[in-house]
């Protein structure tokens, strides 16, 4: 049995020429409610499929939200859906960053108790992928019940040393932690067991870039919203499967200004990524290096699973930008505020 085969690539594109364009997003900014803007979404070959029952007036954000979400679940599916090779489960790894982000946003909830919030939110369609009981997550309302619905899946024993009965002393940090190092150490695991030689390091050098950025914005996030110390941001990064040594990272941390982390990127490694747009956000600079070298891939690659892997960025990052302008739509944002967190 080999390898999946390019018809990936092949659908991976044609699905891609579907997105979300530089001109949509210059209409899309100028909406002040959420009707409008699934008006617009109704008409466009990327969500007309998914929004098609949906009224634009009756429609809330969460279920909008939901709703794009399962739009590049049922994408990313439908490409998976063609790869019968011994490489299958590198393929799946999606499903796991899935799960992940389920269970936090349970957490979440668990925290805020904003129940009603959660319904809209919860992917029913997810039942048949996972080991996790989506039905049990439904109802779960503490920790108890969230340890019973992952009881099946191997969550259980990566929450269990986080339980408490108490749901204000849940370690929300800690536990995203734990569930951020699973997800990695599944995908290093995967790319060790079924690729070698340079497309390996390819796909490695993705997933480092990515645990490397990721790590960058919590620095400047704690920092700059919880003027967290030294020590509690540590305990946050992912230390396995990075390029950037421990003292470099001391480094970063040490900044004192947590602005002047930008100005440290421009001129580190990271340099090679800039673009002439003024960042502004940190997410921002992390997202367009992502989608820069997504772009680089889903156009120039031969190999499926970086093609695959470019597509599932891409996909995330429409996600995001669309979540940008809804929560813009919400808070009443300037529209060129809203501009500004979008990457394309």
């Amino acid at each position: 049995m080999g390898f999946a085969n390019n018809a990936i690539i092949t659908k991976s594109k044609s699905i891609y020429g579907n997105f979300l364009k530089e001109d949509d997003y210059e209409r899309i900014v100028k909406f002040r409610s959420l009707p409008d803007l699934v008006g617009f979404l109704k008409k466009h070959p990327n969500y007309q499929n998914i929004l098609k029952d949906v009224s634009e007036n009756a429609v809330h954000r969460g279920q909008l939200e939901a709703l794009i979400k399962r739009n590049s679940f049922n994408q990313i599916e439908r490409l998976t859906k063609q790869v019968f090779s011994k490489d299958e489960s590198f393929y799946k790894i999606n499903i796991v960053a899935q799960e992940n982000e389920l269970i936090l946003s349970v957490l979440r909830t668990i925290i805020s108790q904003e129940f009603e919030e959660m319904k809209g939110k919860i992917p029913y369609f997810f039942e048949t992928h996972t080991s996790i009981s989506v039905e049990k997550l439904l109802k779960t309302t503490n920790f108890d019940e969230l340890l019973e619905a992952v009881s099946k899946s191997p969550y259980h024993s990566i929450l269990k040393p986080y339980y408490t009965k108490n749901n204000d002393m849940i370690r929300y940090l800690d536990i995203e932690h734990a569930l951020e190092s699973y997800y990695y150490d599944e995908v290093f695991a995967r790319i060790e067991k079924y690729y070698s030689g340079s497309l390996a390091k390819d796909l490695r050098s993705i997933f480092e870039t990515r645990i490397e950025l990721g790590n960058i914005i919590k620095v400047y996030r704690l920092k700059k919203f919880y003027q967290a110390n030294a020590l509690t941001i540590k305990s946050v990064l992912i230390k396995k499967h990075t390029r950037i040594s421990e003292k470099k990272m001391d480094e970063i941390i040490a900044i004192k200004d947590p602005d002047a982390i930008l100005k440290y990127l421009s001129t580190s490694e990271f340099s090679r990524f800039k673009s002439d747009k003024d960042y502004v956000y940190v997410e921002y600079y992390a997202g367009k290096i992502r989608y820069d070298l997504a772009k680089k891939f889903m156009y120039f690659s031969t190999d499926v699973p970086k093609v695959f892997l470019a597509f599932i960025t891409l996909s995330e990052i429409e996600i995001e930008n669309l979540t940008n302008v809804i929560e813009g739509i919400r808070y009443q944002v300037e529209e060129n505020e809203i501009k500004q967190m979008l990457i394309y």
